[in-house]
This record gives C-alpha cells, sequence and structure tokens, in this order.
C-alpha cells in the first residue's frame, strides 16, 4: 500500500498529464474549425450625401448591394450616409486612405486631389459630352495622386450643371452680390467671390440647417441634387449652369489588393457601367425635376444667354492662374483640354 505522501503524488501526476491532454484537444479543436471571416471582408461604405433618395446617395447604397452579391461572400458592405459617422464631406479620401471606411464616393476631393479640380472650372465644360472628353485627359492623373495616398479610384460619374437657387427671388448674375453661396469647390467659390458675394463651401449633409439658419442666402446644386428635400427652404432658382461637378467612386487600396483579381476586374466593370448609367439618369432627372419643382412653387428663371457669355470671359483668366499655381503639369492638361474643347 502506497503512503499518503506518495498517493498525492501520482494524483498530482495523472491531474497534470489530463490537462496537457485537454489543452492539446482544445488546440486541436479549434485549429481544425473553420476560420472565421477576416476584418478585411468586413467594409464600410460612406457618402457625403445625408439624404437615402436622392439620385446619387440611392444608387451607391445599390452599388454596394451589387458589389456585396458579386463577391459571392468575399464582402459584407454597411452602407452609411453623410453625418452618420464623423467624417467631414471634404476628409472622406483620407477616411479611405486611413481604412476608417473602405469604400466611398468622394465629390469634394479638390483639396487633396487637385489635379482633379480641372473637371470644376467655371464654365470650362458646357455639358456631359464635353465632360467625357476632359475625363480622358484628367483621369489618369487623378487615378495616380490617389494612388500615392493608398486609394484606389474605380469610377467617376458627373452631377448635371450646379445652378442657383435661393431662400428669395435670384433673377439674375448680378443678384449674387452681397449675397452668401454654397459651394461645393473653391473653383465654384471663385465665381462668387467675382460677382461680389460671399462663398461658403458646405458638405450635403449640413445644406438643410445653413438654409434654415440664413447661414448662407443660396446655394448651387443641381435640380437633380438634395432640391427633392431641401425645396421647401427655397424660393427660387437661377438656371446659370457653373459647372459639371464629378464624383469618383474610391476604395482603400490594401482591402482592394485582398479581394482575388478577378473580383477586383468584376469590380471595376460593375462601377464602370453603374456610373456610366447614373450620369445619364442624372441629365435626365435633371430636366425632368427642374419643371417639377417650377409646378410645385419654386419660381424659375432661365439663364440670359449675354451673361453667360460674360461669365465665360471672366473666368477665362482664373483658368490659366489657377493651372499656373498648381504646377506645369496642370498648365499643360489644361491647354490640352481647351485644345479638345475648343475654348
Amino acid at each position: 500500500m502506497l503512503a499518503p505522501r506518495k498517493l498525492l503524488c501520482v494524483a498530482a501526476g495523472r491531474w497534470a498529464t489530463r490537462t496537457i491532454l485537454f489543452a492539446a484537444a482544445t488546440l486541436a479543436a479549434f485549429s481544425s474549425a473553420p476560420v472565421p471571416a477576416s476584418a478585411a471582408d468586413n467594409w464600410q461604405a460612406y457618402t457625403y450625401w445625408g439624404t437615402p433618395t436622392v439620385v446619387a446617395s440611392r444608387n451607391f447604397r445599390k452599388l454596394t448591394e451589387d458589389i456585396e452579391q458579386l463577391s459571392a461572400g468575399e464582402l459584407k458592405i454597411k452602407f452609411n450616409l453623410g453625418g452618420t459617422l464623423s467624417i467631414n464631406a471634404i476628409n472622406i479620401n483620407a477616411a479611405v486612405s486611413d481604412d476608417i471606411v473602405q469604400i466611398a464616393d468622394d465629390a469634394f476631393f479638390h483639396g487633396s486631389i487637385p489635379i482633379a479640380g480641372l473637371s470644376a472650372l467655371p464654365f470650362l465644360v458646357h455639358g456631359v459630352d464635353d465632360m467625357t472628353k476632359l475625363m480622358t485627359i484628367v483621369r489618369p492623373l487623378a487615378e495616380r495622386d490617389y494612388a500615392k495616398k493608398g486609394v484606389t479610384m474605380l469610377g467617376y460619374f458627373a452631377y448635371p450643371p450646379q445652378v442657383f437657387w435661393f431662400r428669395g427671388d435670384m433673377t439674375s448674375l448680378a443678384d449674387v452680390k452681397g449675397r452668401k453661396i454654397r459651394v461645393t469647390s473653391a473653383e465654384q467659390g471663385e465665381v462668387i467671390k467675382s460677382f461680389g458675394g460671399t462663398p461658403v463651401q458646405l458638405g450635403s449633409a449640413d445644406v438643410p440647417a445653413a438654409l434654415e439658419r440664413g447661414i448662407v442666402d443660396g446655394i448651387l446644386t443641381a435640380s437633380a441634387g438634395g432640391i427633392a428635400a431641401w425645396k421647401e427652404l427655397l424660393k427660387s432658382s437661377y438656371g446659370m449652369g457653373i459647372n459639371y461637378p464629378v464624383g469618383f467612386i474610391i476604395a482603400n487600396t490594401e482591402r482592394f489588393k485582398k479581394l482575388p483579381p478577378d473580383l477586383q476586374t468584376k469590380i471595376r466593370a460593375l462601377v464602370t457601367k453603374a456610373m456610366a448609367d447614373q450620369t445619364a439618369e442624372l441629365q435626365r432627372e435633371d430636366g425632368e425635376l427642374r419643371k417639377k419643382f417650377g409646378a410645385e412653387g419654386i419660381t424659375m428663371h432661365d439663364a440670359k444667354p449675354e451673361e453667360m457669355a460674360q461669365a465665360e470671359t471672366a473666368m477665362k483668366p482664373y483658368w490659366e492662374t489657377w493651372a499656373k499655381t498648381r504646377g506645369p503639369e496642370a498648365v499643360s492638361a489644361l491647354a490640352e483640354i481647351r485644345k479638345v474643347l475648343g475654348r
């Protein structure tokens, strides 16, 4: 018969052996279990639009859903409206670069992708066909500069012309004088300053409060922009098309490159088609909505041809100054664009 001390030692040894065997079995079980999806497979999408019903917001949401479906389980994408995350519209591409969100639509890129501002020069582009010609020159440059920030540009779309909308009545370009006007870029702001107004740069999510509180007297946007949501705050519109802004669909490069190559190709093709369709939809809807809003009480004033000519003439020196301050590449690109467009 074993002494009590020896019995204790044997029991302890058996307990230790059982513990080691249990730990080994547990580790083996976890090693053979399916590995859960990595964080790289879970994306956040962000739009600067705080309104879910406008074309650009609605279509971007559908695009993220289509990408998720196309991925066949590779991706899960959570869509976020403007203002629901602590991301200012002008910081969207920084948020994508920093992997805070993984895919977004970016229309407030002018400060961080300066060369792309060529697309926003006032009165340079007279329509979507002009924008298509311009973007054959600008897009490769914008893609390169986004890439330097760890961002992949997947495609672009063009908005209809940005025109004036006022809390009061506006019948001519002269009415800009002394007014505070919401703009979406410094290039639009130059028009406002040139005709005696004060530009206020705001993202779409901030527009309703700014109109309600009188922070701005008017705004520049397209009829197919946020007017459907803001029309109760507006009384008139002057249909002078300042420019045709573009928005880029961008993704975090590191996340995007982790996807299978064939899926990357499919996503690029999906974005290209979706944005071409969206551009056409926006142009079509813009004309229809302008008539609709006029019938609903917003007074519509057509732009006077002589004022359009006056404004373009006034802005041509600014085009040159704008390009020179951004260096030889911008000067060369502008010259090429003007030649292609005949301006």
